[in-house]
């Protein structure tokens, strides 16, 4: 997991590991605190830093759209 904080939002980037090899990305948006939109699984991915970084992408995007 890696998190950040983008323009007042806290935002988490994930990378679950699969049984082949491959990790699933998803993203989560908090603000004070409180969850405010979690991601569907974004992709797959070879590496756990692509699955992370992909996740942080969705949730800027989400910040993005809604502030």
């Amino acid at each position: 997991m890696s998190i950040e904080s983008y323009n007042g939002y806290t935002v988490r980037g994930f990378g679950r590991p699969l049984v082949d090899g491959m990790f699933e990305a998803t993203g989560a948006v908090e603000k004070d605190g409180r969850l405010q939109e979690g991601s569907e699984p974004l992709g797959y991915y070879p590496t756990f830093e692509l699955a992370v970084a992909q996740g942080l992408v969705w949730a800027k995007a989400w910040v993005d759209a809604h502030s």
